[in-house]
């Protein structure tokens, strides 16, 4: 009799039919016919039966360690190394790191079944939405995806943060990025201008509406504001002539949604892994780091190889056109008023008089201010410290005074 404790119902299966063909009570053909083997192994395993009983039926490797298993060892190594180090990996970025920094190289399905088997390794997450897959761009450049992604990127002790990210469409690379408080105009401004500098300019931008990229309220109960009247990006983007197409939901730019949620998953999991805890460590790490090893891994080739990318025209400074502009008119001290701070200006080296006419004031995406006269060039300016003077109140609209009342 054969014990279920030992053999699995296969077995039993097995050795009740080759008993019948030792007992002549049944033909080679049909038993062969009956397990779903050939007659030929119905013969060798008669024969076995013969020389074992029922050991005869089971494998000569059964109970055996296989040859190719991984020593219980390096199981274990890997067990602790996601126990201390990298408990908030999945197992593809797990499986990934531990070839990168460990040197150990395994499968990603070896990988899961250890973890699992520990009760270890995230928890699954099941989508039940059905989409339509929109198809890549064909070139590299056609398409940039700019998205700002606020997530406590350096731990759940920390502030959150903002990710700002650029993202080609045809090819899925992440292009650049940085650490802001929030995502701002002159952040996405940063950004920008580091694509561009590396790469040249895109063919147009896919934006959600945020405030910073255009204008989407009509009309409010405290400012009328007109949604004929660009935004500072959008500006911007004209003079450069980059399209800008707007996202009516999250999900139209899915692509760019699915980058961000991997970036939560693997890129936290990296800062935390190196303690890196400062925004401006994290910004280079992610660029220097993360960027090009993620672009490599999960990267594909567009299907035209030319890309869309335009160079830059020559002598222009990027900053000067990705900046806030205003006009502002200088008073007879040569000073001009900015969000309720007084600058002065320095003497110009045209030694034109400026006093009483109007000045262009731009602020780059860095915090700094720059001045141009149509006759006198760029100015310097230099903020006045004291007082500053009250900013001027503007008309009331028909909404304010219905707020009122």
């Amino acid at each position: 009799m054969l014990e279920s404790a030992c053999y699995s119902e296969v077995h039993m299966k097995r050795y009740s039919v080759i008993q019948q063909t030792v007992r002549a009570a049944l033909s080679s053909t049909v038993a062969a016919r009956m397990l779903g083997i050939s007659p030929r192994q119905v013969f060798r395993i008669k024969a076995n039966v013969r020389k074992h009983g029922a050991d005869g039926i089971r494998h000569g490797n059964c109970g055996h360690t296989p040859a190719n298993a991984k020593p219980q060892r390096l199981r274990q190594r890997v067990i602790n190394l996601y126990r201390k180090e990298c408990f908030d990996f999945n197992f593809a970025h797990f499986t990934e790191t531990l070839a990168d920094e460990f040197a150990i190289r395994l499968s990603r399905e070896t990988t899961r079944c250890w973890l699992r088997t520990e009760g270890l390794g995230p928890k699954q997450h099941h989508s039940h939405h059905h989409r339509r897959r929109r198809e890549r761009k064909a070139r590299f450049g056609t398409m940039l995806f700019l998205d700002g992604s606020p997530h406590p990127w350096l731990g759940p002790d920390l502030p959150p943060l903002t990710l700002i990210l650029c993202t080609d469409d045809a090819t899925g690379m992440p292009l650049y990025g940085q650490f802001d408080p929030q995502e701002t105009l002159n952040g996405c401004f940063s950004v920008f201008y580091h694509v561009g500098r590396r790469y040249g300019l895109p063919e147009a931008l896919y934006l959600d509406k945020a405030s910073q990229f255009t204008t989407t309220r009509h009309g409010g109960t405290h400012v009328f504001q007109r949604d004929d009247q660009p935004t500072h990006f959008e500006i911007a983007m004209q003079t450069l002539a980059v399209q800008l197409i707007f996202a009516n939901s999250p999900q139209a730019r899915g692509r760019g949604e699915r980058i961000n949620q991997s970036f939560q998953d693997r890129l936290v999991a990296e800062l935390d892994h190196h303690h890196i805890t400062d925004p401006a460590a994290a910004t280079d790490y992610l660029n220097r780091v993360f960027i090009p090893k993620y672009a490599k891994r999960f990267g594909v080739k567009p299907r035209d190889p030319a890309a869309a990318f335009k160079p830059i025209p020559e002598g222009l400074d990027l900053r000067t056109v990705l900046c806030a502009k205003t006009t502002r008119e200088v008073a007879n001290d040569n000073t001009i008023s900015y969000q309720g701070q007084v600058y002065q200006l320095k003497p110009n080296t045209r030694t034109v008089c400026v006093a009483g006419t109007r000045v262009e004031l731009e602020e780059w995406f860095d915090g700094s201010l720059h001045v141009r006269h149509d006759r006198a060039g760029t100015i310097s300016v230099q903020q006045r410290t004291g007082p500053t003077r009250p900013r001027r109140q503007t008309a009331r609209s028909p909404h304010d005074i219905l707020a009122v009342a």
